[in-house]
């Protein structure tokens, strides 16, 4: 009877929809550094590219009521300060179903004193956004004291406020001082007498239309330089300016005037900075397009002069066999580079590394896990002065007292074969060159 009268009141607040509880999620968003806003937002994440009709929130504790109507898109937060402190059961209508999800609201309920019932934040040009914001009942908008412009993601460099302004309802916004931050997604908070009033969402690229199918690469050389290629429509492209951060919102740790096609980038200031993704930022008169490229800090990359990007691990744990591969830049198997050394180590968190064993597998070749006790590893593998690795981990049943299969009635996965004076690798179903290019005999 309990779960009848539950569903009953499901029923009745979603009208004739059927109610669903998945394929949904409410996510609290708790701002930083604006305690007015703490635990008062929430975001909507319907599936896919699903659009909701309407939406509702009920106290827990009494659901013969809406306690907050909203209309809100996919991805929006929604204000939740005027719902009082408790369990509250979130609603959203989409067509004929509603879907629905409690949830905890920390904070006791903010007064606020305005029935805004329109606050729109609209992208109108590549850097200018129109704010509207309305007050039920009333012609007149409200005065905003200050508005602030948040990065939901909290690059800006003044954790969640990127930008401040003093516009007011029906104000264009320039939005040119948040071209290093382009490329995200924003919303605006309008401050009313001490209390918030939030936008919706808005993304803001930074681009231009005539800059939009623009195509660059960016190609690591040693010792420590970038290629820089720039085209449009295959035709080579002058950009204004060219800057390298860490991350977003980060220090500018180079800046290059006019980069064009072909240019090379010099990266020795950025040596012995951490191994990690850095960004580069490229300038288009007002448009800002931004692209990542990994650099290690070394002064010289012997793995990059030697063509090699990683080590890729493949783990048969029924056959208690492993295989390693090589893999270039486009991530792509390769096979014609000579292996000088194979080893082991322990990858145990809290002891040392020590030594194992050394192998003599080559790429593709079986390595038999029986050797190794149960536990983590780490597979070591140096061509010339390039040295690259990659943690397993060893498990071979032998607690369980299971037999071990016999390793020599396993096909091995890869098979180098002679046919007229040319070495074929053979990978289960496919034939390859030495230079990993697939063929057929």
């Amino acid at each position: 009877m309990k779960h009848f009268n539950r569903l009953f009141i499901f029923l009745l607040l979603a009208g004739t929809c059927a109610t669903r509880a998945e394929n949904i999620t409410v996510t609290t968003t708790i701002t930083v550094n604006n305690f007015h806003a703490q635990n008062n937002l929430v975001q909507l994440n319907l599936p896919g590219s699903t659009q909701m009709d309407s939406g509702w929130f009920v106290s827990q504790s009494d659901t013969t009521r809406k306690a907050l109507v909203f209309h809100a898109k996919n991805k929006d937060y929604i204000n939740i300060s005027k719902l009082e402190r408790g369990y509250h059961l979130f609603f959203a209508q989409v067509g004929d179903t509603c879907f629905f999800q409690r949830l905890y609201k920390r904070d006791t309920a903010i007064i606020k004193e305005l029935d805004i019932v329109t606050e729109d934040a609209i992208v109108v040009t590549p850097h200018k956004l129109l704010f509207v914001i309305r007050e039920a009942g009333k012609a007149e908008a409200p005065h905003v004291d200050s508005l602030w412009i948040v990065n939901k993601d909290y690059h800006c460099k003044d954790a969640s406020m990127c930008m401040r302004t003093h516009a007011q309802s029906g104000d264009t916004i320039d939005l040119y001082p948040l071209l290093g931050q382009s490329e995200n997604e924003f919303q605006c908070v309008a401050w009313i007498n001490g209390v918030d009033y939030w936008s919706n969402s808005f993304y803001y690229e930074g681009e231009c239309d005539a800059y939009k199918n623009i195509i660059v690469q960016l190609t690591n050389i040693n010792p420590h330089h970038l290629i820089l290629n720039i085209t449009d429509g295959g035709e080579p492209v002058e950009a204004d300016s060219l800057w390298i951060t860490s991350t977003h919102g980060s220090a500018t740790l180079e800046t290059i005037v006019s980069p064009t096609d072909g240019d090379t980038i010099d990266l020795s200031p950025m040596v012995s900075m951490p191994e990690r993704n850095y960004l580069a930022w490229l300038r288009f008169g007002d448009c800002v397009k931004v692209y990542s490229f990994r650099f290690n800090g070394k002064e010289f990359d012997y793995c990059l002069e030697a063509g090699i990007w990683w080590v890729h691990i493949e783990t048969d744990y029924n056959a208690h066999v492993m295989q390693y591969y090589l893999r270039d830049y486009n991530n792509q198997d390769i096979y014609d580079v000579p292996v000088d050394s194979v080893w082991v180590m322990t990858n145990n968190l809290h002891e040392a590394s020590e030594y194992v064993c050394s192998l003599h597998a080559l790429p593709g070749e079986d390595i038999h896990m029986q050797q190794f006790e149960n536990g983590f590893y780490e597979l070591f593998v140096q061509i010339g002065e390039c040295i690259l690795s990659m943690p397993f981990q060893a498990s071979s049943n032998r607690e369980n007292g299971i037999e071990d299969v016999q390793i020599k009635d396993i096909a091995p996965s890869a098979t180098k074969i002679l046919r007229n004076g040319r070495i074929y690798i053979l990978r289960y179903d496919k034939t390859y060159t030495i230079t990993g290019q697939e063929t057929l005999l």
